[in-house]
């Protein structure tokens, strides 16, 4: 039988996508909003089943836009002033929206032509988080060791979520966890994405340097939540 939730997170996703087929929808606060529906229903679905994989590809095409955005809304603006400037000098500004433009009609192209079920079924106990996910630590500063954990603590986010005695705490925690993660993984793609503009070498050492700087200060922030997961 459907579950309640998954019912209900189907139709938000309908909804979503609904706008983005009439195009009113594709601002990054938009892109954000169809990612949350999309991980949201993703993780009430089994990972076999085949509309789980449509609902992952989205995530997948939107990842690059996420991507553009997050760089230039979020990471040039947390960098010091001086630095930022010398970017935003270095690169012009139509980088952005030539690149994001791109990878919308990529998304906007498989939205339109995605076939959504009129219901779906939840996935089964057993399908959710491995045994071996559930004693997973804390790993070092690492970009793909860290990328593997992020993955672990979303499962064990979801399905706290998505359960029938829920531990608001303890959504607390991972939820802090997850965007702490997040950011750490959105500096390390901002710089990689940076090294591929081509700015002068010394500016991007500087960069690179106040870079790992601020994760190693959210890397210290995540090892205290993470005794409380």
């Amino acid at each position: 039988m459907q579950n309640k939730q998954v019912e209900k997170k189907l139709k938000e996703f309908k909804k979503v996508v609904k706008h983005f087929r009439k195009k009113s929808l594709q601002s990054a606060e938009d892109i954000h909003a169809l990612r949350i529906k999309c991980r949201e229903l993703f993780s009430l679905l089994s990972k076999d089943d085949a509309f789980a994989k449509s609902v992952k590809k989205v995530i997948s095409l939107s990842n690059e836009i996420r991507d553009i955005d997050v760089f230039f809304s979020d990471y040039l603006t947390s960098l010091p002033k001086k630095q930022r400037k010398k970017v935003q000098e270095e690169i012009a500004s139509k980088t952005k929206d030539d690149a994001r433009k791109e990878e919308i009609k990529k998304l906007s192209k498989y939205l339109k032509n995605l076939q959504i079920p009129k219901s779906a079924e939840q996935k089964e106990e057993q399908d959710e988080t491995s045994q071996n996910l559930l004693t997973m630590r804390l790993p070092k500063l690492d970009k793909k060791k860290l990328h593997k954990y992020r993955i672990y603590i979303k499962k064990k986010l979801y399905r706290e979520k998505n359960s029938s005695q829920k531990d608001e705490k303890k959504i607390e925690n991972l939820t802090s966890m997850k965007d702490t993660l997040g950011a750490i993984n959105d500096n390390y793609n901002a710089i990689e994405r940076l090294r591929s503009y081509d700015v002068k070498e010394s500016l991007y050492e500087k960069i690179k340097k106040f870079t790992q700087e601020e994760n190693e200060k959210l890397y210290e922030k995540l090892k205290s939540k993470s005794k409380y997961k």
